[in-house]
């Protein structure tokens, strides 16, 4: 940490004399394709019931990040990723439209519960219900609910499944972390009105993990389920709410599992929230 803030003296004082008249960018720019890793970690993945769920409704599909995804194939690029690392695995799909894409996919057509169906977010509360829904009903042994625009990088994903295995249920840190920032320039927000007084931990939602019969996942999620059904929000603050309602809450998972708008050139990269444009233009996906 001195080392760092050496370094920003140093070129604070380097532009203010002239000497530099930009600050360079030291940010990794290369992503680690490939990692060994050990046989016996991808056998017990491979012995394990494990279950990737997305949550797509409406049949144009839309990206609020500012990426052109590819609109014949909805699932990818994070269902390209799991074919490669999780080739075992259940796919399951919640939507509310005739889904095309039926080969090794399972696909549960359903109906939003959600209060306030005119509302303009709506759509993506119905997302992030089901979400919780699917995480607080699992019978997979590892169960991940993963937006679609995800690039998965290397073999540390499978670090994924123990950290959920070890701890019980994990959520990707929201960049702008403390809720009073998250409220003040994200859309679909409430005032905070615990005790808190906003100073909470703010969450992402992809990727949300839950290990099989872990109670406290379970309460979690089936808590955030219930609140976004009833008293819809933003799903960063839902998930507060519950957080704070139960005392409960997942093991935050470092940014290098959702690199998002803001954390690009982090290192040690392991998904690519690709939907954002910032993202996929830096690591030219």
């Amino acid at each position: 940490m001195i080392g760092t803030l050496l370094y920003r003296l140093k070129v604070a004082w380097q532009l203010l004399t002239g000497k530099i008249k930009y600050i360079p960018d030291t940010r990794n720019k290369t992503l680690i394709l490939k990692k060994d890793i050990d046989h016996q970690i991808s056998e017990s993945i491979n012995q394990l019931d494990i279950e990737f769920v997305f949550t797509e409704f409406g049949e144009e599909r839309i990206n609020g990040g500012g990426s052109d995804l590819d609109q014949n194939n909805r699932l990818q690029p994070s269902l390209s990723g799991i074919k490669k690392y999780f080739p075992n695995a259940r796919i399951t799909v919640y939507t509310d439209f005739d889904w095309k894409e039926t080969d090794g996919i399972t696909i549960k057509k359903v109906t939003s519960p959600v209060a306030d169906s005119e509302h303009p977010r709506y759509g993506y509360r119905t997302v992030d219900y089901f979400k919780f829904l699917a995480l607080s009903q699992t019978t997979a042994d590892f169960t991940c609910a993963l937006d679609s625009d995800m690039f998965f990088v290397n073999e540390n994903i499978y670090s994924l499944v123990f950290l959920t295995q070890k701890f019980g249920f994990c959520a990707a840190q929201n960049v702008r972390q403390i809720f009073n920032l998250d409220m003040r320039i994200s859309k679909d927000t409430q005032e905070i009105r615990d005790e808190s007084l906003g100073n909470g931990y703010s969450y992402n939602q992809s990727p949300m993990t839950v290990w099989k019969n872990d109670t406290n996942g379970t309460v979690f999620f089936k808590n955030c389920a219930e609140i976004m059904q009833n008293d819809p929000s933003r799903a960063s603050l839902v998930m507060w709410k519950a957080a704070w309602k139960t005392g409960l809450y997942p093991y935050v998972l470092p940014k290098q599992f959702c690199v998002c708008d803001g954390d690009e050139g982090c290192g040690d990269e392991i998904i690519l929230h690709i939907g954002h444009k910032s993202v996929k233009n830096y690591y030219k996906l």
